[in-house]
Parts: C-alpha cells; structure tokens; sequence
C-alpha cells in the first residue's frame, strides 16, 4: 500500500454542493443500529433503558461545571487514546470486578469467582514483569495521544498508595505505586494521562447500606489523593451512571466534579455520574454520529474483554481500523482498551497489533488526528472527517449486508455543499475520478485502487469548511 498523498489532480468546474453523501447505485442501503451513552437535554422525564441513554432537564445542565471549549478543543484533536484494565483478578483470567462474587449494592450479586477468594487474590499479586515505560512506548507506537488506567474498578481495588484503605497495591506482594510510575511514565513520553475510578465499591462494607454517606466520604478522599498526588492529571473517567439505579446524590456528583476542576483546572471528565459531564461515553460499539457535544467510545482490542483472559484473543487489524474511523468519522474519540497479564507485561500479540495500527496512523493520521467528523452522517460504508480547507472521504466498505438487504457502491456523490473543490487526491493510493457540477460531487474509483483496509479520498475546497457546510442532522452551522 502505497502513500501517493502527492499525486493530486486539478478540479476547475464551479461547484454548489451540500449535504449527505451517499451511493449512487446500490440494491439496499441501511442505518447501523448504535447502541451508545449519550447525554440529551429534555424537559420531559423518559424512561430509561439499558441503551444508556441519560435524559437531564435543561435545570441540570445549567448548574453543571463543564470543562471550556479551549479546554477541551486538545482532547478532541487527540482522537485516540489507550485505556489499560488490570488488576489481581489477572491472576486467574477472569473479568475486572465483575467477575467478583458477592453482593454489589443495588445490583445483582456476582457468583462467578468466590468473594472469599476474589478478595484476597491481592495477596498474591506480584507482577515482576512490569515496566511503566513499555507499556507508554507501546501506547506512542500506536499513535494513542493519551492514557487512562483503572486506578480502582467496582471490586474497590486500589491500584496506588492510598491512605484510604489497605486494600491497595502497596499491600501485595509487588509493593509499588504502579499508578504514580505510570502518570511519571506518560509525563516523560508528552501522552497526556488519565485516570478511571469507579465510584461504585463492592468491597467496602458502608457502600449502598446503613451507613452510605460515610462511604461517599470515604470515596471524595481517594479521589482527591488522585487529584493531588500524581501530577498533571488531564482526564477523570468515572462509571457509576445506569439512570434507573443511581442519582447524583447517591457520589454527591456535583461536589465531586468541581472538587476534581478545582484540584486539576483543565481537567476533562466524562458523564459517568448521573450528570451531563464534558463527554459522552458508548462503550463496546461505535457511537452514533454526533458533533453538537464530544463522545468517546471505550472499546478493546481483546475480542470479548476488558482485562486479560488466556483465550480472549485479539481484533484483526481490519476490526481495529474500523473502529478508529468509524470513531472518528462520527464526531468522536476511541479509548482502546488492553489487558495487561499478571506478570505485568502486554501480550506480544496485543502489542504488535498496536504497532501495525501506529504504522497505518503514520501514514494516514492527517485524516484523522485535529479534525473534526462529517461534514456529513457516517453510515454503514464509511463517512467524512475535515479540518481546514479539506475533507477526507473514508470509504471503508464498497459492498456489505445490512438485515438481509445486499447493497453495493458503484459512484460516491455528495449534493450541494457551496464550496469549490480545487483538487483531489487518493492518499491510500491510485487515482479517482471526481467531476463537479451544479447538482454536487460525483466521486468514482476503479476497483484496483478500492484499499480493503479504508479508501481514502482527499478533496481540498477553495475555502475553508468551517462554518459553511451546515450539518444535516441538526441544522446547525459547524464550528
């Protein structure tokens, strides 16, 4: 696969051109179904289903902190993240937290791993194998721009020396602050750090019973040991959010939120408590196309886990790929989860596929780190990012089967969008055809130069596309 980002040709036609992408012959076209986190504005309470979907009246996003524009405009160009769950339930392969048995709260109870034995699989975790720095180095190879880690999961495991508690990391065998040489680790390598904490603690026995206030006590002061004593911490990502079984008094989320702003200024947190927060957050899919507010799908490389399990597999490079695209294509961010083994080390067969995205990421990350997605829906084939005065067009399917219909791409065209396109090139490789008129944008590209991975096509306007390409889904003018 060939980089020919250089080969451009001249468009000289005047265009008028707005609106949607889309095949001009196919024998079905149909919307992939999304099943995402997001938050909306509603004054009329809905009902609440496991689609995550959080409903806040126009009152409660008024009296919300959110991070400013400027400082989350960094996070936004990021576009790619490496998210890291790990933990003592490594030592036997099972799922962080969940696979913990026990009571849960106001959740169902887990019976898959005793508690007993869960609870104390601390006492023998010892991974000698790990190295801070190895696992940052794999995160820049990827082009992951910034790192969060599982500092505590539901199970209430602390991984860093916390006074709160001695069910924490500096209590195993290890006897380190994994946490603290990871924050150092990314400080060194320029990757902006983060840190996920759960608000929710199967393990502390005030949580969701008698005595419930004095663990929400209990979980500010770990929250601010993270805030204070680890340095620039760029981004919060809690999770504690069903809305059909938690509120915000049940974390006391306000007071939460501006303690972490006034401790981090800058700081970026996600919506996770029961309140709207910075970002949205589907998780294991790719978020429906959204670019009124930013999103971020949390999503592994593992085939069907968060943390390390010996037959978890991993995503093809194709899989992979989608995934960032499809992110980025939408409006969002991607957050690639890795499981980390029990000894402390990523599995050879992780790490190489986190290379090979780096290497596609070199050569084609100007379509996708700094912009912004659309200015046209995503759909099943693929979809758009811009920025400046270019938009790349992201073919990632010519043929596909959305329920049970065939459909397949012969032209791309896109209507109406009053720019003029002064020339055009096949970054992934090759030539295309691309005629401008009156009507819009007819796009063709011969079969040979149709990349199984992702087809890029760069058209360069006269103008720049900020604030002229209106966006279909919401009317509004993109900023």
């Amino acid at each position: 696969m060939n980089n020919l980002s250089s080969m451009e040709e001249k468009i000289n036609e005047p265009a008028l051109i707005h609106g949607i992408i889309k095949p001009t012959q196919q024998s079905g076209q149909g919307v992939v179904s999304i099943r995402a986190q997001t938050s909306i504005i509603t004054e009329t309470p809905q009902p609440n289903h496991y689609s995550g979907l959080e409903h806040f009246k126009q009152a409660e996003w008024d009296k919300h902190s959110f991070a400013t524009p400027d400082e989350m405009e960094w996070w936004i160009d990021a576009k790619f993240g490496m998210f890291i769950h790990w933990g003592p339930c490594s030592l036997v392969g099972t799922e962080i937290g969940w696979s913990r048995g026990g009571t849960r709260g106001p959740e169902k109870p887990g019976d898959e791993v005793p508690v007993e034995i869960y609870d104390n699989l601390y006492k023998q975790f010892n991974p000698i194998r790990f190295n801070a720095d190895e696992w940052v180095e794999i995160a820049k190879e990827a082009g992951q721009k910034y790192v969060v880690f599982i500092a505590k999961h539901h199970d209430g495991f602390c991984l860093w020396d916390t006074k709160t508690t001695e069910y924490n990391i500096m209590h195993s065998p290890i006897g380190r602050d994994v946490l603290k040489e990871l924050a150092v680790a990314c400080e060194k390598a320029g990757l902006a750090f983060g840190i996920y904490f759960s608000q929710r603690d199967w393990y502390h026995p005030d949580y969701f019973g008698e005595h419930h206030g004095r663990f929400v006590t209990y979980m500010h002061e770990q929250v601010k040991e993270l805030l204070t004593n680890y340095g620039k911490v760029s981004i919060l990502w809690l999770d504690a959010w069903y809305p059909s079984m938690f509120i915000p008094e049940h974390w006391e989320s306000m007071e939460l939120y501006d303690m972490a702003r006034k401790l981090q200024p800058g700081i970026v947190i996600n919506n996770r408590s029961s309140v709207p927060g910075d970002y949205d957050t589907p998780e294991m899919v790719i978020g429906a196309y959204q670019t009124h507010r930013p999103w971020e799908s949390a999503n592994t490389i593992h085939l069907d886990s968060w943390s390390w399990n010996p037959t978890c597999g991993v995503k093809s490079l194709k899989e992979c790929l989608d995934i960032v695209v499809g992110c980025a294509i939408g409006g969002g961010n991607l957050l690639l989860n890795v499981g980390p083994t029990s000894e402390g080390n990523i599995e050879l067969e992780h790490a190489e596929r986190f290379k090979e995205i780096g290497n596609w990421l070199s050569m084609y990350g100007h379509s996708i780190y700094g912009t912004r997605g659309g200015p046209v829906p995503s759909s099943e084939w693929g979809g758009c990012t811009w920025k400046e005065n270019k938009i790349y067009i992201h073919v990632l399917y010519w043929k596909g089967n959305m329920e049970g219909r065939e459909w397949h791409i012969d032209n791309l065209f896109i209507p109406e969008i009053e720019n003029k396109v002064i020339c055009y090139s096949v970054i992934t490789g090759g030539k295309a055809s691309v005629r401008q008129t009156a009507e819009g944008i007819e796009i063709s590209i011969s079969d040979q130069y149709r990349d199984p991975l992702d087809t890029i096509i760069e058209l360069t306007f006269e103008h720049a596309i900020e604030g002229i390409i209106p966006d279909p889904r919401n009317g509004t003018t993109i900023v």
